[in-house]
Formats: structure tokens, C-alpha cells, sequence
């Protein structure tokens, strides 16, 4: 063998040492980041509208956290948050103890921080500890009512905790409502 042909050789192996050491980094990566809990959380709405200053408005609305991961999300619970000086009454399929339960009450939500907080509302699922990869969980048909006054804002955010995301995570839209009431001058 010439001297070439042995150079070329030990290029090619220091070569494939290289690209060998690469591909186990980048598995190595992809690994750590695939047991990873990944999730969102988001909602959805509709919204019953009155141009009447004396009927009620509302909006039907639920939020949904996707375990889009490959591990069970562990100890979910919610904090929804109503904008200061929002209109809004929110009610829901929430109790204040999940001791007051009745057995018929599926699917329900245990609110726990103080009932006189009109603006925040801490809840955890009743009977429910972890959300599976795949799965969905969602705190569904809450009601926003309100009486339209002559102009009205607020919203409605969400953050979504868990032993995997003890630091909390946003929702990815948030509910915001506002409008006008304009007096009609009679003839």
C-alpha cells in the first residue's frame, strides 16, 4: 500500500469516528427531550350576545389541557383568572369541598381557594390525578354571564399547573369580550 491509499484510509475512519459520535449526541438528545411532558392548554367558546340593555348575555365556554406527550401529567389543576372590573359572574360544575359532592356529579372541578374571590378561581379536578398521554382534560360548559351596560370589556386567562410544570403554563388564547350598548332615540 502507498502512502496516499494510507491517508485516505485513516481520514475516512476519523471520519466516520465523527459522524459515528454525532448521530449517538443527537440520539442522546432526542431521547432526554422525548420524555419530556408536553402539553397544551386552550379554549373554546360561544358567545349568546343580548342588544338589550335588561336581558342577560353569556358565554358558554371550556377549557381543555392535551397531553400531547408520551407520560401521564401528574396532579393537574387550573387557575382561571377574570380581568379586574370585568362584568362577568362565572359559574360552573365546581364545588367549594369535594366532600359535598353527590355521587351523581361527574367530571366535576373542587375550587380551592376562597369562595369570595370573584376574580380568581383555583380549581383541581375531583377524582382525577393525572391526565395520560393522549388524553384530554377539560372543565367544560362554565358560564360568563353579564348584563350589557352601555360599554362592557373583560377576559378571561387560564394557567394550567402540574407536578411537570410546577412554574405554571398559559393558556393559548384567552377569552375577551367587550362591546357597546347605544340608546335608540324614539320618534
Amino acid at each position: 500500500m502507498n502512502k496516499t491509499t494510507v491517508d485516505i484510509e485513516s481520514k475516512l475512519r476519523e471520519l466516520q469516528a465523527t459522524t459515528h459520535a454525532y448521530v449517538n449526541e443527537l440520539k442522546e438528545t432526542l431521547a432526554s427531550r422525548a420524555n419530556l411532558p408536553h402539553c397544551l392548554s386552550y379554549f373554546t367558546y360561544a358567545l349568546q350576545l343580548s342588544h338589550d340593555a335588561e336581558a342577560e348575555s353569556f358565554c358558554l365556554g371550556s377549557l381543555h389541557i392535551l397531553n400531547n406527550g408520551n407520560q401521564a401529567i401528574t396532579n393537574p389543576y387550573v387557575h382561571l383568572v377574570l380581568s379586574e372590573n370585568a362584568p362577568f359572574s362565572l359559574n360552573g360544575k365546581f364545588v367549594s369541598s369535594a366532600s359535598a359532592l353527590s355521587s351523581q356529579f361527574t367530571n366535576g372541578w373542587e375550587r380551592t381557594n376562597a369562595r369570595e374571590d370573584l376574580l380568581e378561581y383555583h380549581l383541581k379536578p375531583i377524582g382525577k390525578s393525572s391526565i395520560q398521554p393522549g388524553e384530554t382534560l377539560s372543565f367544560s360548559n362554565f358560564q360568563l354571564t353579564w348584563t350589557p351596560a352601555t360599554f362592557y370589556a373583560g377576559s378571561v386567562t387560564s394557567t394550567f399547573f402540574s407536578d411537570q410544570h410546577p412554574d405554571g403554563l398559559h393558556a393559548l388564547n384567552s377569552i375577551n369580550i367587550n362591546g357597546s350598548m347605544t340608546q335608540r332615540g324614539g320618534l
